[in-house]
């Protein structure tokens, strides 16, 4: 144990004990006010060296300290310098239960504690709430999931590969230092920042790398678990924490890799009678929570004040001061795209939207192919005029997948003018149109090649020609024989909230891929074997789209208002 100092004009205990329940000694760093006096206690559970502290997000544990708080960091089993071996995501509810009552009953602690971070340090906050301790009164968990398979590893039913084979890189560089392999240390950290492009295209997916099989073989468990089976029964923490009252505030990001598990979390448990949930979704990436993000400027305004938030959640929860009546406040926060304003609503869905509004588009053309940005696709509003009567086809290769790397809104105009890619674009809106929840697609499809998939992606198309990405959604086709004919896709695109500007149109894609944000179909095979097959399985899918008067293909828009 350390000796106490002063940093910063607070005081530091580094390296302190806190004993499991099997006893297992986790390690962590305590600031304190440098004053006399109890104070509530800030948690943070993480993997990544309890150094960092997150502090590539978050505000210092010195700020929080100087709010009058103690603020724990702690590093979670087996990483760092705590004890034990690391299982990701599997003993946090106990370790978590016992840290936050041990950090309760220090000296320097009045027994309120509160926890905050994000990614796998939400994870550790809804794995605590779960585990139920007595002494945690209020979470921030933000930009995590707590279904992992829905809301951070599959959350298009297949897996986020462009996240999770860095991050499981990222996560075995610190067991190799841990053995002493400086080598491999220095292998994933190249991996981690530099070139991560070689191993993504590698197949078989889940194929075997030296490194990863020594020091985080866990990867491989993720690849092997393609559908919600027992595996991730196990990581579900929904169904448990129905049961908590531990209010929380979700924060997420509309450009984070894991804004559905933020959406999710909030979905489920806003129901819950006797719990108290706010969400907040800012214009943020996982890393940085920035104003200029995916090329856009979003703002003065766009950082949403998160430092301040994080104090005004916790004063109120932790200190009883009702500054902020959070009771009083509504329910979501999310800042509209487009308009550059935060928006409030009392009552409403991320999926299903706000109030009952909503606008049907058909797809429909010119009778020149939809294929690439310049043809003859188009989105026209329903009841406008009579349906056209379409086929289109795009032509799916597994060997050239359909590039997008990741939710930011950079321009895709160049990816659109492939031929792969079938386009319906509106006309041009002649006024800002509001929107927020979930898009939804019905399509009619055929394809003559086995099982692939089709993937949606809907941009906004501005007055210069760019083309932004707002929402993508994939469903799984499966080869129809003659008697059966067309087969009916249904399929929810990620949740939204933008609005439309004057002078800009919307244009909806259909195509095969969305390659490496997750892993592709490689065409003709079970899902199940997705990860499994080498290059030579990669194969090309023909797939038919029809939309006709009777059977209309339809994107449905989570309408909130217009003419704002």
């Amino acid at each position: 144990m350390t000796a106490v100092r002063r940093f910063g004009d607070v005081l530091l205990e580094e390296n302190q004990p806190c004993v499991m329940r099997d006893g297992i000694t986790l390690y962590a760093d305590i600031y304190r006010p440098d004053k006399p006096g109890r104070y509530p206690v800030l948690l943070m559970r993480q993997p990544y060296g309890k150094k960092i502290a997150s502090t590539i997000t978050y505000a210092h544990p010195l700020w929080y300290a100087r709010q009058d708080y103690v603020v724990i960091i702690q590093d979670v089993r087996g990483r760092g310098v705590s004890e034990g071996e690391f299982e990701p995501f599997i003993r946090e509810k106990e370790d978590g239960f016992d840290t936050v009552e041990w950090a309760a009953g220090l000296s320097c602690s009045d027994g309120q504690v509160g926890m905050y971070g994000f990614s796998y340090q939400g994870f550790t906050q809804w794995a605590a709430a779960a585990a139920a301790p007595p002494h945690l009164k209020a979470i921030i968990p933000a930009m995590c999931g707590a279904d992992l398979y829905q809301g951070m590893f599959y959350p298009h039913g297949r897996l986020a590969l462009a996240e999770h084979l860095p991050w499981a890189f990222q996560l075995a560089r610190d067991t190799a230092r841990r053995k002493g392999d400086e080598a491999a240390e220095a292998f994933c950290t190249l991996v981690r920042n530099k070139t991560p492009d070689e191993l993504i295209f590698r197949m078989p997916v889940g194929d075997e790398h030296p490194i990863l099989t020594s020091y985080f073989p866990e990867f491989y468990e993720w690849c092997s678990h393609t559908e919600y089976d027992g595996y991730w029964k196990e990581r579900n923490l929904l169904p448990e924490l129905t049961h908590s009252k531990v209010p929380a505030l979700h924060l997420g990001g509309w450009y984070d890799c894991f804004v559905q598990g933020t959406l999710q979390s909030y979905e489920t448990l806003r129901q819950i009678p006797g719990r108290y949930d706010r969400l907040m979704i800012g214009p943020w990436s996982h890393i940085p929570w920035g104003r200029h993000t995916g090329g856009v400027d979003h703002g003065p305004e766009s950082d949403g004040n998160v430092h301040r938030l994080h104090i005004q959640w916790f004063d109120y929860w932790l200190k009883g001061k009702r500054e902020t009546e959070w009771l009083a406040e509504p329910k979501i926060t999310y800042f509209e795209l487009g308009s550059r304003r935060w928006n409030k609503l009392e009552e409403g869905s991320p999926f299903q939207g706000a109030g009952d509004a909503a606008c049907r588009y058909v797809l429909g053309g010119t009778g020149v192919p939809a294929n690439g940005a310049s043809g003859g696709g188009r989105l026209r509003p329903e009841g406008v005029s009579e349906p056209d009567d379409i086929v289109d086809v795009f032509v799916y290769d597994a060997r050239l997948p359909m590039p997008l790397e990741s939710y930011l809104p950079f321009d895709r105009r160049g990816v659109q003018d492939r031929y792969e890619i079938l386009h319906y674009t509106s006309e041009i809106f002649e006024q800002p149109v509001s929107m927020f929840g979930s898009p939804k697609l019905r399509v009619q499809v055929q394809t003559v090649s086995g099982a692939t998939d089709l993937v949606a992606i809907l941009s906004e198309v501005g007055p210069d020609g760019s083309s932004r990405m707002l929402s993508i959604g994939r469903a799984e086709v499966h080869e129809t024989d003659e008697t059966e004919g067309w087969a009916t896709i249904e399929m929810e695109l990620l949740s939204l909230g933008v609005q439309i500007q004057p002078g800009s149109a919307l244009r909806l894609e259909l195509t095969g891929s969305a390659f490496p944000l997750f892993v592709r179909h490689p065409n003709g095979i079970s899902s199940a074997d997705i990860h499994k097959v080498g290059n030579k399985s990669l194969n090309i899918a023909t797939v038919a789209v029809k939309s006709m008067p009777e059977m209309p293909s339809v994107l449905e828009l989570p309408i909130l208002c217009t003419g704002q």
